[in-house]
């Protein structure tokens, strides 16, 4: 590692805050209801869907709802704990983009956050934002149950709920909307107080009464979702499973409520709903998913538990009798062993798992992992290059590319995959993270004070992303097109802050 990666990449890192979920429960709650709606007096009978020629446009735009949910991503990404998992994320923007192609959505750019907490729960911000905690793999069964949950918030996208919630409102402050979500952040991250204040001010309104308005959005995501169950070919009675499930394991629960129970309340009736709508549908037995079952192992990796009882449960589970869920766990034995530092007997797992899923990228990841532990770099790099030239530019394969090319002193190669990523994911905060670690590797200061202002841009600090600009032009001064570039992106980023005070 040269001196000036240190120097560079030590400024970079920033400390990932870890909130207190006591308090983003609250703040989860008071965001879903915000979603469902502010009350007006015909709300509870409104539950068209819709129209082409109203108004709800009028009140605030696709644009707008777009903008408002940067803002709050933004802010998000600033303090959440998150999952840093690219072979997660990439199943899950998968899964999500195939709900949303059968979904009524109109704008589909969506952009997702895992949430690294074991609580069951997720949301949907307007403009396509997508939050979902770790726990919903823990918690879901199979991938028809958790795809139940991802489709029913891309109901609330689709139907608008935050936007008619506020048109049968007509008295809210379109200017206070990005604070009043800024404060819902707030009180996640500063114990509350703070945030509360600034939701009240800007919103003025009962929560009990936005909580009976939300049940009647959450009655229509419901339908809706159940909509997009049946056009995406999946399980259409999974969301009433999974609700089922959560109302007997929560039934005697009378310590901490999930958040999700908190915004998503699950009645008898809910349930009823919930099979009545699919009645028509003849029963089907859904085999279990094989790339599910892996995620919901690395899920379960991820937990508190030690590596050795981890060991033990992942081989207790590899006795399963479904094949699918088997290989899961004897999957979870491979990475709890490599992380023991037992790649030998990693490797004796993982073998005749390559050899019957040939090309799998799990697996392929699993033993350029091992490889890596085993400081193998030669063997590593080979394993993730022969998997790139048959899926190109992937997503996973190409972020554990880059890293072992970091670690054999190819940081320009490990630039130019990396840089190809931010073309193909230009909002994808951890490729730019990476990325700014590779030009401090490769000795770049330019490329890194780019790169760290891209990152600065999408945890919201505007001004520390200038700065990063204003010190990468004298050093572009000899070369006029670059530094047109720099001071074009400066603009950009002022008009951003701009927007934002306005706001």
């Amino acid at each position: 590692m040269t001196a000036l990666h240190l120097a560079t990449i030590s400024k970079l890192t920033l400390p990932w805050r870890r909130l207190d979920f006591s308090t983003l429960a609250t703040a989860s709650l008071i965001l879903s209801l915000m979603l469902a709606g502010i009350p007006g007096a015909q709300a509870a009978q409104n539950q068209n869907l819709p129209q082409f020629g109203d108004t709800t446009s009028a009140i605030i735009s696709l644009a707008e709802e777009r903008e408002l949910g940067q803002e709050f991503l933004r802010s998000l990404r600033a303090q959440a704990p998150q999952v840093r998992d690219p072979l997660m994320q990439s199943y899950l923007e998968h899964l999500i983009y195939k709900l949303a192609s059968h979904s009524r959505l109109e704008d589909r750019r969506l952009d997702l956050l895992i949430i690294d907490d074991t609580a069951l729960n997720a949301f949907a911000a307007p403009g396509g934002i997508i939050g979902i905690n770790l726990g919903l793999f823990l918690v879901g069964e199979s991938e028809n149950e958790i795809s139940s949950i991802l489709a029913h918030e891309l109901a609330h996208l689709s139907q608008r709920h935050f936007a008619r919630g506020l048109e049968a409102g007509r008295g809210a402050n379109l200017k206070n909307l990005a604070g009043l979500l800024a404060g819902v952040v707030l009180m996640s991250t500063t114990g509350g107080s703070a945030g509360m204040a600034a939701i009240s001010a800007g919103q003025g309104l009962a929560v009990n009464e936005r909580l009976r308005y939300s049940r009647s959005r959450e009655a229509e995501a419901d339908r809706v979702g159940i909509d997009t169950l049946i056009d995406a070919e999946m399980d259409p009675r999974a969301m009433a499973y999974m609700f089922e499930r959560l109302e007997r394991a929560n039934r005697f629960n009378t310590t901490r409520i999930p958040e999700f129970l908190l915004t998503h309340p699950v009645t008898k009736d809910r349930i009823a709903d919930s099979y009545n709508q699919t009645r028509g549908y003849p029963a089907k037995i859904w085999p279990q998913n094989l790339d599910f079952q892996l995620m919901k192992v690395r899920a379960m990796a991820r937990g508190n538990e030690t590596n050795t009882d981890l060991i033990k449960r992942f081989e207790a589970g590899a006795k399963n009798s479904d094949p699918v869920i088997k290989t899961a766990y004897q999957y979870g034995q491979v990475l709890a062993l490599i992380d023991a530092g037992r790649v030998d007997d990693a490797q004796r797992l993982l073998d005749p798992l390559m050899a019957q899923y040939e090309g799998k990228i799990a697996f392929t990841l699993a033993a350029a992992t091992l490889n890596i532990k085993a400081e193998r770099y030669a063997q590593a790099e080979d394993i993730l290059q022969r998997a790139l030239s048959i899926n190109i530019n992937n997503y996973p394969l190409t972020m554990s590319y880059a890293n072992v090319l970091m670690h054999t002193k190819q940081a320009d190669k490990a630039v130019a995959e990396l840089g190809k990523l931010t073309k193909e994911r230009p909002n994808d905060i951890n490729v730019w993270y990476l990325l700014a670690e590779a030009y401090g590797l490769a000795n770049d200061v330019i490329g890194v004070h780019e790169a760290r202002a891209e990152y600065f841009v999408m945890v919201g600090n505007l001004d520390q992303a200038i700065k990063q600009l204003g010190y990468a032009i004298p050093l572009a001064r000899d070369n006029f097109s670059l530094t047109a570039r720099l001071r074009e992106r400066i603009k950009t980023i002022h008009e951003l802050r701009r927007g934002q005070r306005s706001s």
